[in-house]
């Protein structure tokens, strides 16, 4: 009962924290967007203020250091904090570059909540349980995504960007109210040097335990894959697709937005199903449907061009992106109760934070390749579309010659 009610306060506590980030990202992605009306501006910042996540080792030595759940805490003031001068620069009208400058200490801050909150997991409940504690979180700070751009669309489009800004520092002050009655197992270690020392060596320890388990180094390579091509597509193909080419208002692209987390949401629900057929061997199948869906959905978004057009358009942009997000969801889950089953608990945090920063430093450079596919972008997507779906598809090839070996037998849990 006991880590069950914390699994709860974690939950509640990243589910609010995480509605205010997405809150916070939807308004300023939006109000960039609207006012550059430039698809490679807006990949640029985004890929800009993706760059800390490079930064999220840190984080993991940090998280095996010292007490969870007050990192938790300050992480959500500092979000709180940084809303607030967020909010300040939206109110005086300043450029868009600043914004981005602001998103990028916003996600350095960020950095760190990933690598902290996967690495408490392990310790709150049994090992058996991971695939369904991790579909779990999944599945509510999906649901926390998908509601945001909902609610954001219309509160965007009556209030504007400055009031979104403020809900969000609410919701992250709340988040650390609710964070700060989470009791993690901790216990202190006993640094030998001083603190910057004692990090870097903490540092190389982690890199060296990912560097001697292939099947780690496995998990960050397919990791990278899918944050090079598919998430970037979503996070900057997907807005130009709703906005440029369906013509959507405040309210559809907000609906369209929360796409991905909605079939994140189903794929955290049936994750235990889905995850029991997912093997190393067999990954390169999740990028070949991948690569034939998007083919579908670009031959769809043909039709775009009027009212009918568009409909057209965004149903097969559904049919299609929907199973692709169920496909990201499920890979997730796997792949990170894999590393947390057979990760020795006092490195989780360095081990899972060097995931993060590896397969998420990806995601910047996806975003800037989407924003040079995308740039010229008015009515049609054909053609990036097709480009994208081949380079996907050719990640399905070298997925199945690396991976075809790999066995369920070279998985071995971690004995502390």
């Amino acid at each position: 009962m006991k880590n069950n009610k914390n699994v709860l306060f974690l939950l509640l506590g990243q589910v609010i924290s995480v509605f205010g980030g997405a809150i916070l990202r939807f308004a300023l992605s939006l109000y960039v967007l609207d006012q550059t009306g430039r698809a490679d501006i807006f990949a640029t910042i985004l890929a800009i203020s993706s760059i800390p996540v490079l930064f999220s080792p840190i984080g993991g030595a940090i998280a095996d250091r010292y007490d969870r759940r007050n990192l938790m805490v300050l992480m959500d003031v500092a979000n709180a904090v940084l809303a607030g001068m967020l909010l300040l620069v939206l109110g005086g009208g300043l450029s868009v570059w600043l914004i981005g400058a602001l998103l990028f200490v916003l996600s350095f801050v960020g950095s760190f909540d990933t690598p902290v909150v996967q690495a408490s997991i392990p310790l709150l409940v049994p090992e058996n349980e991971l695939e369904k504690v991790n579909g779990l979180v999944t599945g509510v700070l999906s649901l926390s995504n998908v509601a945001a751009p909902i609610i954001g669309g219309v509160l965007y489009g009556i209030f504007g960007a400055q009031a979104l800004v403020a809900f969000s520092i609410v919701f992250f002050i709340i988040a650390a109210v609710i964070e700060s009655f989470l009791k993690i197992p901790f216990e202190k270690k006993v640094s030998e040097a001083g603190m910057v020392t004692t990090l870097k060596n903490d540092l190389v320890a982690g890199f060296h335990e990912v560097r001697k388990n292939k099947i780690i180094s496995k998990s960050i390579f397919i990791a990278a894959l899918v944050n090079f091509l598919l998430v970037p597509f979503f996070i900057v193909g997907l807005p130009i697709i709703l906005r440029m080419v369906l013509q959507a208002n405040d309210t559809v692209y907000g609906i369209g937005m929360s796409l991905v987390s909605v079939a994140s949401i189903i794929g955290a629900i049936f994750a235990m199903q889905i995850t029991k057929r997912i093997r190393f061997n067999n990954f390169y199948l999740t990028f070949t449907i991948s690569g034939v869906l998007l083919i579908v959905m670009s031959f769809g978004l043909l039709f775009a061009g009027n009212t009918m057009g568009n409909n057209i358009g965004l149903f097969f942009l559904v049919i299609t992106g929907v199973p692709i997000g169920i496909l990201l969801s499920a890979i997730s889950i796997y792949l990170i109760s894999v590393v947390q089953r057979i990760t020795p608990r006092g490195s989780l945090g360095k081990v899972m934070a060097t995931i993060a920063a590896v397969s998420q430093g990806a995601v910047p450079v996806g975003q800037l390749l989407m924003g040079v596919l995308f740039k010229q972008t008015n009515s049609s997507v054909l053609l990036p579309m097709l480009i994208i779906s081949l380079l996907i598809l050719a990640v399905s090839f070298l997925c199945y010659r690396l991976f075809k070996e790999t066995k369920d037998s070279d998985i071995i849990p971690a004995k502390d």
